[in-house]
């Protein structure tokens, strides 16, 4: 009787034990819950940075093709940001001007238009960045001649510009509260129609 009645007990759960698994259940639910939120978060920052990346490499390119194509380039400093005015001549000397802006909400415009005939468009709306889930903004666009150490350099240097851009990617969803990432992106262009044109490098505003 007595050896009837310990089998029964022993073959079930007391009190304590129902109470510290649930306890032991309840912390590895909220670890599951931590770990998915985490790996959800780095799943669509990775997906906006992408997103940025690819922008600012097309954008990058395309400025790069625009100076090489040029024979003169004026570069000045407005609201921040440099703007390049370029101008070039096709077999018949006619002149093709192209000005290059850039803006905090806009990006790089190509004359006051977006890219690619206005396809291309800065990645401030897409996937995950709505409802204030995550701001674009361009933080800085600078172009400057490269800097020479030797005299006989200067007419390589005056055809040569460095390129800068970052972009600034601001998460209010970060699991540790906001966070902001910088992306930035360096190029360097060189002009071989203002190097084998001396008319070009006359002195002008800022490398004219």
């Amino acid at each position: 009787m007595n050896k009837t009645k310990s089998m029964r007990w022993a073959s079930g759960l007391t009190l304590v034990e129902l109470v510290t698994t649930i306890v032991i259940l309840g912390i590895i639910m909220t670890g599951l819950g931590l770990s998915l939120r985490t790996v959800t978060y780095h799943y669509q920052d990775d997906s906006v940075l992408l997103d940025v990346h690819n922008y600012g490499n097309v954008v990058m390119r395309e400025i790069m093709k625009e100076i090489s194509l040029a024979r003169i380039i004026n570069k000045e400093q407005v609201d921040g940001y440099s703007r390049i005015s370029l101008k070039k001549y096709d077999v018949w000397g006619n002149e093709t001007s192209t000005t290059i802006t850039a803006n905090a909400s806009e990006g790089i415009l190509f004359n006051y238009q977006d890219p690619l005939n206005g396809k291309l468009h800065f990645p401030t709306k897409g996937r995950f960045r709505g409802n204030n889930q995550r701001t674009i903004t361009l933080k800085d666009f600078y172009a400057e001649e490269v800097d020479f150490i030797r005299p006989n350099l200067a007419r390589y240097a005056n055809s040569t510009w460095n390129i800068n851009m970052d972009i600034e990617v601001e998460s209010s969803v970060a699991p540790g509260g906001t966070v902001k990432e910088l992306v930035q992106f360096q190029r360097t262009a060189f002009m071989p129609n203002r190097y084998i044109s001396p008319r070009s490098l006359v002195s002008g505003p800022e490398g004219s």
